[in-house]
């Protein structure tokens, strides 16, 4: 599985934790934040607040629908 692969799992996972968990991984985050946000570009991050704002406004397709759309090829 490839990096963008995995990362879009993750992303599909996060709709689904809890508040404690998500609370558990904002701290994680922060906490790291300068070890790797720091290096993304300007537009790296503006894409990571697109996707973070549309999950919020629950504008995303489901992981299964994707899988379902793709089926043929899996």
């Amino acid at each position: 599985m490839n990096l963008a692969t995995r990362k879009y799992n993750f992303i599909q996972e996060l709709t689904t934790i809890d508040e404690i968990l998500l609370k558990k991984l904002e701290i994680l985050l922060k906490d790291n934040k300068n070890d790797w946000y720091s290096e993304l570009s300007s537009d790296e991050r503006q894409e990571i607040e697109v996707g973070i704002n549309q999950a919020d406004n629950n504008e995303f397709v489901s992981h299964q629908n994707v899988m379902n759309k793709f089926e043929k090829w899996h």
